[in-house]
């Protein structure tokens, strides 16, 4: 028999609206998984139980009275600890922001509260989502290997279910990377769609706030509850209606020598050329598509990117640089050691891309960019490295922003969908479209989801914990 902890959100959000399952009785279950995980996970840095529990409680009192706050209503949500949840510590992850207490909601947090969610706590994260340094949280699927990055609390709670689905950020990657080193669904949505008030960023450019869950419905709803108006707007209305109905099969672009150049290991290519054989076989066609332009991405976006840090950091470093990781600090004042030359390039890569991808894809007739998530299977954590100048192929933190920060620099929206195993540790399959066709790259996702059961794979490592002694809370 499912407990509640294993429900899907958009499955426990019919159960709430029927009342067949209480938003209290959800949070309970919720929160007695992250008591019987979270000594191995060490996913959260904050639960605010006490909170949670009355949000919960008035859910249910509405839900009595047949009222209902939105798509959301009653389904706990967790938030990477560079978003602001009011009264809630912000700490991402740096001695420099100890004790630092949110006096307002994001804007994302903001409009999942009116979607009806139940705000549960932070999750865990690389220092000021930079990838440096070494949180606690411990990938489930082996405890030797790196458990993802920066969203690393994000994607580590939702894979071990102490939470149905959370929001990260992803600036060359931190969603879709982490939901793929932890067999999960991870969206970085299309560029201005999701608010970024009350983010601490990276970069204004390049960040994107986005959902990482279970299933492709789950980051459709998760979606559909935290954007704003206008950005539902530019998506053509709900994403989960949308993908509601079958998608008839298009036409999916690959480009393996880029593959090759990325470094991308023999079995991460077996795993994603059964995904394509999958989607011949639902109907799509699959086609050759040479974009060596991709490459152009990463310097580009390490430029911009550390250029915009060195600017967001330069009040908090001046009066705290010494309570850094040296390894943070180093990037940030690599930026601002960026030359007026070499930003003016980057920004004329970043137009250039938005320009030519679309185009290219519109001329051969592509709606999908398909290729593997990232090169390799989770590396061990003690090979991982954080440098952004590693060469493909290596366990680099530069091997994943090549693959992956194409779709950061030209705004386009990309999901990584469970596609497999090796060496048992999971596999990831990249989808990306235009601009703005975020419900279409979802349907995508969704329609190889439906023809496959790799998302139902429940990692094994954190099964027989007994109940830890507490949580990380107030």
């Amino acid at each position: 028999m499912t407990e509640a902890w294993e429900l899907g959100i958009a499955e426990a959000a019919v159960l709430i609206r029927r009342r067949h399952l209480s938003a209290v009785e959800l949070l309970d279950a919720v929160l007695d998984r992250a008591r019987a995980t979270e000594e191995y996970a060490q996913a959260w840095a904050h639960i605010d139980e006490r909170g949670a529990r009355e949000a919960a409680r008035i859910a249910d009192d509405l839900a009595v009275g047949g009222q209902f706050a939105g798509s959301l209503h009653g389904i706990p949500i967790g938030m990477k600890d560079v978003i602001d949840v009011q009264g809630m510590p912000t700490e991402a992850g740096s001695e420099s922001l100890r004790g630092n207490i949110a006096p307002d909601d994001a804007g994302v947090v903001r409009r999942l509260r009116e979607s009806g969610a139940v705000i549960l706590g932070k999750l865990q994260t690389h220092e000021f989502a930079f990838g440096q340094g070494t949180p606690p949280s411990r990938n489930p699927w082996g405890s030797d290997r790196y458990a993802g990055g920066s969203s690393v609390g994000s994607g580590v709670a939702v894979a071990v279910g102490s939470i149905p689905g959370a929001l990260g950020t992803d600036t060359g990657g931190s969603v879709r990377n982490p939901a793929a080193i932890n067999g999960l669904v991870g969206l970085k949505p299309s560029y201005g769609v999701a608010s970024s008030t009350g983010v601490l960023h990276v970069s204004h450019t390049m960040d994107h706030v986005g959902p990482i869950a279970r299933s492709v419905e789950d980051c459709a709803a998760l979606l559909d509850g935290m954007v704003e108006p206008q950005g539902v707007a530019l998506l053509g209305g709900p994403v989960s209606a949308q993908i509601r109905d079958p998608l008839v099969p298009v036409r999916l672009g690959v480009d393996r020598r880029m593959w090759s150049e990325w470094g991308v290991t023999a079995e991460v290519t077996e795993a994603v050329e059964g995904a394509l054989r999958v989607f011949r076989d639902l109907g799509f066609e699959v086609v050759e598509l040479p974009l060596p332009e991709l490459d152009l991405a990463l310097h580009a976006s390490v430029a911009i990117s550390l250029s915009e840090a060195a600017q967001h950091h330069r009040v908090r470093l001046g009066s705290a640089a010494e309570r850094y990781l040296p390894a943070t600090r180093i990037m940030i004042e690599t930026g601002a050691l960026a030359s007026e030359e070499d930003l003016h390039l980057a920004w004329q890569v970043r137009a250039h891309l938005r320009w030519f991808l679309p185009r290219a894809m519109a001329q051969a007739g592509v709606q999908g960019l398909v290729s593997p998530t990232l090169p390799t299977i989770a590396p061990l954590a003690k090979t991982m490295s954080s440098e952004l100048t590693g060469s493909p192929g290596e366990d680099s933190l530069s091997a994943a922003l090549r693959m992956l920060s194409a779709a950061n620099l030209t705004g386009m929206p990309g999901v990584s969908v469970p596609c497999g195993f090796s060496n048992g540790q999971p596999v990831g399959l990249h989808i990306m479209g235009p601009e703005h066709t975020d419900a279409r790259v979802l349907a995508i996702a969704q329609a190889y989801e439906r023809a496959t059961q790799w998302h139902q794979q429940v990692p094994v490592h954190v099964l027989p914990l007994a109940i830890a002694k507490g949580m990380p809370g107030s």
